[in-house]
């Protein structure tokens, strides 16, 4: 407060000031960088686990969207692509489809919305195997960076 009150002054400006010596300025510098590596490592694990945190939600949208469409009458395609059928051949193709036209049941199309970004990251258990109403559901295996 007092250097401030000395640059600030009109009278006593001939007075010699002194600034920081370059010890000081290191140990500022040094305690800048220490905490800047400290707070970024904090911020990559928080954007890690954001990322994580998203992709489980939108597998639990998945699901919902998946439990509705059956509740309200969808089936396996059976390779006809008809109205009705939802494409378990694959995760890619179940997601794609939830995600992209949706699946139309009885006037009504069920599909996510927004869309996830990241398709191949979501797996469909059964998927390709007789999936049914009971034993199926999606889950997020995407890896944080």
């Amino acid at each position: 407060m007092q250097f401030i009150r000395r640059l600030l002054s009109t009278t006593g400006r001939k007075r010699l000031m002194r600034g920081l010596s370059t010890a000081e300025l290191v140990g500022i510098i040094v305690i800048v960088g220490i905490l800047g590596a400290l707070g970024g490592t904090y911020i990559s694990g928080l954007v890690g686990s954001a990322k994580t945190n998203s992709g489980n939600q939108n597998a639990q949208s998945l699901n919902t969207v998946l439990s509705s469409a059956w509740a309200a009458g969808a089936i396996v395609d059976d390779g006809t692509h008809a109205p009705g059928m939802i494409d378990c051949s694959t995760s890619l193709a179940a997601v794609a489809q939830l995600c992209g036209n949706g699946v139309l049941v009885n006037g009504v199309t069920y599909k996510m919305s927004p869309p996830v970004g990241t398709q191949a990251s979501y797996t469909l258990a059964n998927a390709g195997g007789g999936a049914t109403t009971i034993n199926t559901s999606f889950s997020y295996t995407g890896t944080t960076p």
